[in-house]
């Protein structure tokens, strides 16, 4: 009973096959990404065990999910773009395994208020706000809708960064590669009043820094550890904001 409980309380209120299913599938994606891509998870301590909590992250490739996912032991609902679920079999998939639609371009009042209810039921949330995987390393500007879902849900912001993992699987490719070295890193909390109190321009700037600061250390981290090899050089070596960055990006084609 204890144990049932536990793992119920990793997924507040889902049904139990399904907080099973996502328990037993983590064991070997992890093992999966650490042989491969020697990952390594940085911080997962500072997820908290419990409550309502928004995980706000960069988005590098169609890895990240469950790359994220195998983190901590927190089970995440995600928002994933709605092509995704134009297939009737996958699409039902990845619903099951927490995956919340959302139609990209646009304001998706209806992702926006899944991820409150979810939030409200004390679950945990990973957005994207970059909107699209970047599309040459670096990290783009955060779109205006996650400070409209930070204010209306009113939890808890853990910033989270991958790198790495462009290389593994950039966005021209359809398969990736077999090589490659990822990290991830939870920081710290920000509790909610003080994400408000920065204003809506002033939150997203806030987790931009912090997040692109948290990917350069990491991708500092992997060339060390590689003695070179990954991750290539190129635009991800930049701040979003750098003035260099802009005069060597190219426009994203999907943008």
């Amino acid at each position: 009973m204890l144990l049932l409980d536990y793992l119920r309380s990793r997924n507040p209120g889902i049904p139990l096959p399904r907080v099973l299913a996502y328990t037993s599938c983590w064991y070997p994606i992890r093992a999966f990404f650490t042989t491969l891509y020697h990952m390594q998870v940085e911080g997962r301590e500072n997820v908290p065990a419990s409550g309502g909590v928004l995980v706000v992250a960069n988005h590098q490739t169609n890895f990240d999910p469950p790359l994220m996912a195998v983190g901590c032991r927190r089970h995440f609902h995600f928002v994933a773009k709605l092509p995704l679920f134009t297939n009737r079999y996958a699409g039902a998939i990845i619903r099951y395994y927490n995956a919340i639609p959302i139609e990209q371009g646009k304001p998706d009042t209806a992702a926006i208020k899944a991820s409150i209810e979810h939030l409200r039921q004390d679950r945990a949330v990973l957005i994207y706000p970059e909107g699209n995987r970047t599309h040459d390393g670096a990290m783009n500007r955060f779109k205006a809708g996650m400070a409209l879902l930070i204010r209306r849900a009113k939890v808890p912001v853990v910033p989270l960064a991958i790198e790495g993992a462009f290389d593994v699987w950039p966005r021209w490719k359809s398969k990736p590669s077999l090589t490659g070295h990822i990290r991830i890193r939870f920081d710290p909390v920000i509790p909610y009043e003080e994400l408000v109190a920065a204003g809506s321009q002033g939150m997203l700037e806030m987790l931009e820094r912090r997040i692109d600061s948290m990917r350069l250390d990491l991708r500092r981290k992997i060339r060390a550890a590689s003695h070179g090899r990954w991750p290539r050089p190129g635009p991800g070596d930049y701040r979003f904001d750098d003035p260099i960055l802009q005069s060597l990006r190219t426009p994203d084609p999907d943008a």
